[in-house]
């Protein structure tokens, strides 16, 4: 492993913008989102996978069906020690397609909402290694989780 060592923390937080006072609940749970330090074979595969995923819950509790979406971005411009912020990726739960964490918002998903009728999904996380590129050191970044409500 020629003595490489990442550990990567990437702290969670969640922010709700509602159209509507307190009409849709959004809960975020599994932070934070942490890495092992990467083996042989991550590094052969190029990549090392988070141990937590989050999940995030979506609530409609009154009112009309209405549009939630979910963004995700980082307010960190990089992992730190020359890693570059786009290595750290993302995917929805059920979905396969891997995108670079950016600093700008990204939709992970809208959903249509109906009261009372809970909604979740999960965000998985990998960063991705490089025998050459990657010195030991340890990373982290700051996410933002953001919520936005459209209603007809």
């Amino acid at each position: 492993m020629r003595g490489r060592v990442l550990l990567l923390l990437v702290a969670a937080s969640a922010t709700a913008q509602t159209a509507l006072a307190q009409q849709v609940a959004a809960v975020v749970t599994g932070g934070p989102v942490t890495f092992p330090s990467p083996t042989v074979t991550d590094y052969n595969n190029g990549f090392v996978n988070d141990l937590t995923p989050l999940t995030y819950t979506l609530t409609l509790s009154t009112g009309a069906a209405s549009t939630t979406t979910v963004a995700i971005h980082s307010t960190s411009t990089d992992l730190g020690g020359g890693k570059a912020l786009a290595d750290l990726q993302w995917r929805r739960g059920d979905l396969v397609a891997w995108n670079a964490m950016t600093t700008a918002n990204v939709t992970v998903q809208s959903v249509q909402l109906t009261a009372g009728t809970p909604y979740a999904n999960t965000i998985f996380f990998r960063t991705l290694l490089s025998w050459t590129a990657d010195p030991p050191a340890s990373h982290s970044a700051n996410l933002v989780i953001a919520i936005s409500v459209t209603t007809p």
